[in-house]
């Protein structure tokens, strides 16, 4: 019987700098140093014994120490793992760099203090999600549609990067921090349906990255599963999340896009007046279409800590003065 119906060829592995690895050379990283980690002393030893020229253990033992002037971390099987298929691309070499191993679990914490021993909207009726919940919502079906895409392809290199841009750009650096100002709405239903949000996406989130990092997305399913309402003993038997065109809000989609657009034309604002970012300061958003007041006014609650103001006026016309103004659509800022 034929052993294997696929096989999968990746790229020849090179050093950071572009070079092929070998022992000649005082280059080989071997993989369990990155995963367990190793002190300078045992690196140097490794890369200068058994050498076919020995006059170069001097040069190589040098240039070993002042690349890794404190050895090499532990990083971990999963960053490990997550790095090389992030780097898997179809050409014919591939340069590995130990600074593209990174984590991708710092907002799962924030989840977790946020959502435990707390009603999370599981049982009872559903509770009302609002336009940032949806957003999110919708985007992780883009999501699982492009990862599960990129993967029928073989393109490793793809499914890691849209889920680490869907991880880091839309739920750790956009929803979360929408989320922390709703969690402190007054509302109790905005609370619900916003730890609802926060857990059940997380939770897709973990079993959309296990292949790619299967050791801390067992560790942290065990805990974010039961809180999600998701039954099972391990993630390592859960279906992998496939797009559910229900779930997708084009409408939402397009008020974050324009709630982001009016963010960073704040932020712009900030770096053209060379404020500090401790520092709050007001902001006039100004329109002539009581539409776009309408939606300011609703983006206020969520622009105040995203861009660190003291507080939001929306006005008709904007107040005379020399003060830069940044426009966003219909609106003009200031």
């Amino acid at each position: 019987e034929v052993p294997f119906h696929t096989v999968y060829i990746h790229a020849l592995v090179r050093d950071e700098k572009g070079q092929k690895m070998s022992k000649s050379k005082g280059n080989v990283i071997d993989p369990l140093d990155l995963i367990d980690g190793v002190s300078l002393d045992a690196l140097v030893t490794k890369r200068t014994a058994n050498m076919m020229d020995p006059r170069q253990a001097d040069s190589i033992a040098k240039r070993t120490r002042k690349q890794f002037p404190d050895g090499i971390p532990a990083f971990g099987a999963d960053a490990l793992r997550f790095t090389f298929a992030s780097l898997a691309t179809y050409g014919r070499t591939l340069n590995f760099d130990l600074n593209r191993c990174n984590k991708l679990w710092n907002a799962t914490r924030f989840v977790l203090m946020n959502v435990e021993g707390r009603d999370c909207g599981i049982d009872g009726p559903k509770p009302p999600l609002t336009v940032a919940d949806r957003w999110i919502i919708s985007t992780l079906q883009d999501t699982e549609a492009a990862i599960d895409a990129h993967l029928t392809e073989y393109r490793f290199d793809l499914a890691a990067k849209t889920l680490y841009e869907f991880v880091w750009d839309e739920y750790c650096d956009w929803y979360v921090e929408l989320a922390k100002v709703q969690l402190a709405n007054a509302d109790p239903e905005v609370q619900r349906g916003t730890r609802r949000t926060l857990v059940r996406v997380l939770e897709a989130i973990l079993r959309l990255a296990h292949p790619f990092i299967p050791f801390i997305t067992e560790e942290l399913w065990q805990s974010v599963a039961p809180l999600a309402g998701r039954p099972g003993d391990t993630v390592q038997r859960q279906p992998y999340p496939q797009p559910q065109d229900a779930n997708r809000d084009a409408n939402a989609v397009a008020e974050v896009a324009a709630l982001k657009a009016v963010v960073n034309a704040c932020r712009a604002l900030r770096g053209e007046m060379g404020l500090s970012p401790a520092q709050k300061v007001p902001l006039f958003a100004a329109s002539v279409e009581a539409g776009e007041r309408a939606r300011l006014t609703a983006f206020a609650p969520y622009l105040a800590p995203l861009a660190r103001l003291s507080e939001v006026t929306v006005v008709e016309t904007l107040p005379a003065t020399d003060a830069p103004i940044e426009v966003v659509g219909d609106s003009r800022l200031m």
